[in-house]
């Protein structure tokens, strides 16, 4: 994100750059924004004198506050600091912490003096926690409280100390580092935010690892504002635009001067009309010279970051992921061994590593590329998912990966659209591997949409090694399924020899955690201390994400806190919890704006982009209640940046930067902060759904589709989701009426618009008392699309593609009902503009509804319906000179027409019918209808005894290639290679073959399709358990999918009858006999329809032989 994002730090006094401030917030600081979002860039001015609450201060680290948003401004592109300077020096900060003996010097400087002393003492206190260079510790200052809250309180008090250190550096001379009881904060922030500055101030300290380079680079785009006011006749004493250190502030201009590139520096003056008004016209030129410094800035720098190479950046994005992941890495020895072992060995499947959230596979996987990095010469490629914007999708990430392999094949992919042409490429790609090459990738189940892991070849080349993590998670099962996945995938070739759980970590490898957490800033605990914590740390099940969002807390101990053992909880959703709440009662952020970021990140379908939650937040009326400030107006009616910047900056351990939508934005990263936020924030559905509210008010004020015709995909993305959300009916039905349909099908994005559909459908019938006139609404907005798409196309659109997508989905009854209306033609020559289009229309209609009658038992309407659509297609064949459509719709009714009759018993006259389906599939080359039909065909012809068990397993092995071959390019052969597979599953159990069910199972129980539509597992898993003599399981399996259905529509469902024979047969073999023909009296009272016939006749054997 930081690359596409400026961010610019206002260095100055406070309340005498009132008029500057206000041209910048009203005019220079909106035009930059409009010009860095026209060309795709945000920016962010970050003016920390607006913004940092009184509360924020009684911590007494409000200069660390300042210095450490200087130093995140630096990690943003140029430019990113200006200084602003007149004639005040400002407010001198008391040092946070003093060094042991420094501040022990300074209370013997006044040992005769006890008043001094006690003053010293009351408030600085020794922290043992602290360290400071040399073994030393620190004396650090305490808060804020009781009256000393009230400012005027705390100035006595500040100025008295103040006066007390600097007399005591003057004098003794054994005090080294004597500027911090000098410096003003606005001093402090030019050190920290322009290096070389520190040549000229005599100051040693900060950013020692810049190169000259650096340096000089750095210096082309600082920028400062000197301002001189002529007192004239006026006394300056008591004015707000003056202060008493004038020979402070004389050195700090001369050292500005000296330190600043001429040309980027701007010196005014004006003169002074009364004590604390000043001369404006200066202001015209401070606009006009500070907008051209900043906009030439941003103006190279947007030319300099296209000009970068994106595979280096996404590389250095994710060397710099893996840099901090290591700074906390302990321990795991064995299991970098074994990876280590399977680099160097022969398996031709990749290497797993799983295991429960917030283990530490991250750091393992980073410690595992560290080392190969130096130990091998192979080509190394590593992905963090989820680390980086362009990480968190699999299209990006394989793109990014394959990049690094051949980039030609990596253009040739960016051009591919086709989700299945695209995994087909990236296998040929990986499998074709010539040069020895490592790819790591960690944390799958961090994808943005769910991989099927189609893009993995079933054998790796003997050149690859991959080496991969997941999730395995009973709390989270749904983003566990790639462990399956892979198991199922690499089963038979690899066995499991190449999955490796990691286990849970020791209690000293906590400590060394622990340890390296409190090295990096400095800091230690006491001994009591750390056994509490690592005792907690135990408790929370030796999790290091455990220890990484305690240390949140623990960081702030002091060596003399007595409360710290009631502060920690046992598990990780509780210590985030706490966590939370610290952020507003320790680190003094408004509780609703915590509350709010939080919940509208959360509410977000995919995130939010850093500019859409300060728009969001600015828009919330209750939160820019909270937000102000008593020294300047909110001149631009938005969030101040700094509230924000300073929350965002605790949160960022915890949230992601992610590419969607063309548009990076923040999203939570781990799952058990959702799940926090859900239960603490969220839990209040009043307050959930008025976010929504807020969120869809705020995409609605967008427009879909920009004057240079590009279409909004962030809106195309949230809006819809927001308006169900938040229960807004009409607005929602509104929306989609608009021509949505039609921009989300130009936006390859169809599919996710017929889930939006069905999603308002179901809204309606939740919260509508008069569903009628919303569901005519509904069904007449997908009508007019495919009029629209006629008229535009001169054809009608493949309804193949609705059809396939609701045909099998249960969530509601949109589809039933949508054909259900359909059925009537002149209902749909109200919606068509071309007679012709509403024939062809209708006769597609009336199919699916024949497909939705037949599935639902109504057998006899089905064919009466089936009979007269192939008499009307007859009569147009002979009439139409380009009829390969009719041709491909009679193979498509004929084969209705036959499952029909094979659901009614008349097996013979269903073969006649398939055989007439096939002929015209093969008229016209349709290879996907024929085998379709064959396959079914065949299994029909099986059960009515006309061919054998073998002849029909032959079909489906030669259907099956068929349907291989052209997966990629028909989401139908996708479709019938999961159902050849089905087949196979039915064919094992029929010869008994235990191994093969088995196989054929792990594929359907992990197949996308199955997957998408949550198909029921339960039958197959019932025959298996038959297979293995687990008869109690079986019996439990198969009532389980019994009680799926309603108890009215149960026995309508196809070959019902099969699931009671089993049933009986499971209680047979357990030796509860009544029980068995009580299952088979069942399925033998079943109507012969829908599809009975077989196994009421298997039933019977059965009965008889009772």
């Amino acid at each position: 994100m930081h690359n596409k994002t400026f961010r610019l730090f206002i260095s100055s006094t406070f309340s005498d750059f009132t008029g500057e401030r206000e041209v910048l917030q009203i005019d220079v600081f909106p035009e930059l924004e409009a010009y860095c979002a026209a060309h795709g860039y945000q920016f962010q001015a970050i003016d920390l004198r607006w913004g940092v609450n009184e509360e924020a201060q009684l911590d007494q680290k409000t200069i660390e506050i300042c210095l450490n948003e200087v130093i995140t401004c630096k990690h943003y592109p140029h430019p990113n600091f200006l200084i602003m300077l007149g004639n005040r020096y400002g407010w001198v900060p008391l040092p946070y912490a003093i060094e042991k003996i420094e501040f022990e010097n300074i209370l013997d400087y006044y040992s005769g003096k006890k008043e001094q002393q006690k003053l010293l003492r009351e408030w600085y206190q020794h922290d043992k926690n602290h360290l400071k260079p040399n073994n030393s510790t620190a004396y650090i200052i305490k808060p804020r409280s009781e009256k000393f809250v009230d400012f005027a309180e705390w100035e006595k008090v500040e100025n008295q100390l103040r006066k007390l250190f600097q007399n005591a550096v003057s004098e003794k001379e054994s005090i080294i580092g004597k500027q911090k009881y000098l410096i003003s904060a606005t001093e402090h922030e030019v050190i920290e935010g322009i290096y070389p500055y520190r040549k000229y101030a005599d100051i040693n300290s900060g950013s020692e690892n810049k190169s000259n380079s650096e340096y000089q680079l750095d210096m082309e785009y600082v920028y400062g504002f000197i301002r001189q006011i002529n007192p004239g006749i006026h006394k300056p004493i008591h004015s707000i635009y003056f202060d008493s250190s004038n020979k402070r502030l004389l050195q700090f201009k001369s050292n500005l001067e000296k330190t600043l590139v001429k040309k980027n520096l701007l010196e005014l003056q004006t003169d002074m009309i009364s004590t604390n008004s000043i001369e404006q016209n200066y202001l015209v030129t401070f606009r006009e010279r500070i907008l051209h410094y900043l906009k030439s800035s941003v103006e190279q720098q947007i030319i300099r970051i296209a000009d970068g190479s994106a595979v280096e950046k996404i590389k250095s994005e994710h060397l710099a992921f893996k840099q901090e992941r290591l700074k906390i890495f302990v321990g795991r020895s064995e299991l970098l061994e074994k990876i280590e072992k399977y680099v160097d060995g022969s398996s031709s499947g990749p290497l797993v590593i799983h295991a429960n959230s917030g283990m530490g596979k991250t750091s393992l996987i980073a410690k595992a590329i560290d080392n190969e990095s130096q130990r091998n010469k192979n080509k190394l490629i590593y992905r963090f998912v989820g680390a980086t914007e362009r990480s968190t999708n699999i299209r990006s990430l394989l793109i990014s990966i394959i990049w690094e392999i051949n980039p030609e094949s990596a253009e040739e992919l960016n051009k591919i659209f086709d989700d299945d042409r695209f995994n087909d490429l990236v296998k040929k790609i990986l499998s074709e591997i010539k040069k020895p090459t490592i790819i790591f990738i960690d944390a799958l189940d961090q994808l943005q949409e769910k991989s099927y892991l189609n893009w993995l070849p079933d054998i790796l080349p003997n050149h690859l090694k991959l080496i991969i993590s997941v999730l395995e998670d009973e709390h989270y099962k749904d983003d566990s399924g790639y462990l399956d996945q892979l198991k199922v995938k690499f089963k038979s070739s690899q066995g499991h020899n190449n999955f490796i759980q990691l286990k849970t970590l020791k209690r000293e490898e906590g400590d060394e955690i622990l340890s390296k957490l409190l090295f990096q800033i400095d800091r230690t605990v006491t001994k009591e201390q750390r056994k509490y914590v690592l005792d907690k740390f135990e408790n929370s099940g030796c999790s290091p994400l455990y220890l990484i969002i305690a240390f949140e807390e623990i960081k702030k101990w002091k060596s003399f806190d007595s409360t710290f053992d009631k502060i920690l909880k046992d598990d990780v959703i509780s210590i985030i919890n706490r966590f939370i709440n610290d952020l507003s009662s320790v680190y003094h952020h408004q509780p609703l704006l915590v509350s709010r970021t939080m919940g509208y990140l959360e509410c977000a379908k995919n995130g939010l982009s850093e500019k859409e939650m300060l728009d969001v937040l600015s828009s919330d009326d209750e939160v820019m209640d909270v937000i102000e400030n008593q020294f300047h107006k909110n001149l631009s009616n938005k969030l101040p940046v700094a509230p924000w910047a300073r929350l965002y900056s605790q949160l960022a351990p915890f949230v992601i930067e992610k590419l969607s939508d063309n548009v990076s934005l923040i999203a939570l990263f781990h799952r058990q902060f959702k799940n926090a936020i859900l239960t603490e924030i969220l839990s209040d559905t009043g307050l959930k759904k008025k976010l929504h509210q807020n969120l869809a008010k705020y995409f609605n004020s967008k427009s879909l589709i920009s004057t240079e015709g590009v279409y909004n995909l962030r809106k195309l993305s949230e809006q819809a989701f927001q308006l169900y959300n938040s229960e807004q009916t009409d607005e929602l039905l509104n929306y989609i009426e608009k021509d949505y349909i039609n921009i989300k099908y130009k936006t390859d994005q169809f599919y996710n618009c017929l889930y939006e559909i069905e999603q308002a459908f179901i809204l309606i019938t939740q919260t509508e008392k008069d569903e009628s006139d919303y569901k005519e609404r509904l069904f007449s907005a997908l009508l007019n699309f495919l009029n629209s798409y006629s008229l535009e196309h001169g054809k009608i659109f493949d309804f193949e593609m609705i059809h396939t997508y609701f045909v099998y989905r249960r969530k509601s009854k949109f589809y039933p009902e949508f054909l259900e209306r359909t059925a009537n033609k002149e209902y749909v020559g109200k919606h068509f503009s071309d007679d012709n289009f509403v024939d062809e229309y209708y006769l597609l209609f009336l199919s699916g509804f024949v497909g939705y009658l037949r599935r639902n038992a109504k057998l006899k309407e089905a064919a009466i319906h089936v009979n007269r659509i192939i008499k009307e297609y007859r009569t147009k064949l002979d009439t139409t000179k380009d009829n390969t459509t009719i041709q491909k719709q009679l193979s498509s009714s004929y084969y209705e027409l036959g499952y029909i009759l094979y659901l009614t018993g008349n097996f013979k006259e269903a073969n006649s019918a398939f055989v007439h389906s096939v002929d015209f599939a093969q008229k016209i080359n349709n290879e996907i209808s024929e085998w379709i039909t064959k396959c079914v065909m065949t299994r029909i012809a099986y059960f009515g005894g006309l061919i054998t068990i073998d002849e029909f397993d032959a079909t489906l092995d030669k259907a099956y290639d068929v349907f291989k071959r052209l997966e990629s390019t028909n989401h139908v052969a996708k479709r019938w290679l999961m159902v050849t597979q089905h087949h196979k599953f039915e064919v094992a159990n029929f010869k008994s073959d235990l191994k093969q069910m088995r196989k054929y199972f792990d594929f359907l129980r992990t197949n996308q399709w199955n997957k998408e539509y949550d198909v029921a597992m339960e039958l197959y898993n019932s025959q298996i358990a038959l297979a293995e003599n687990k008869f109690d399981l079986a019996v439990n399996f198969l009532n389980k999918y019994l009680n799926k259905f309603p108890k009215e529509t149960v026995l309508k469902e196809e070959a019902i009858a099969e699931v009671f024979y089993y049933l009986g047969l499971a209680y047979f073999k357990e030796g509860d006999i009544e029980k068995a023909k009580y299952n088979w009296n069942k399925a033998m009272s079943l109507n012969d329809e829908p599809g009975n016939h077989t196994f009421k006749r298997k039933t019977q054997e059965k009965l008889e032989l009772v």
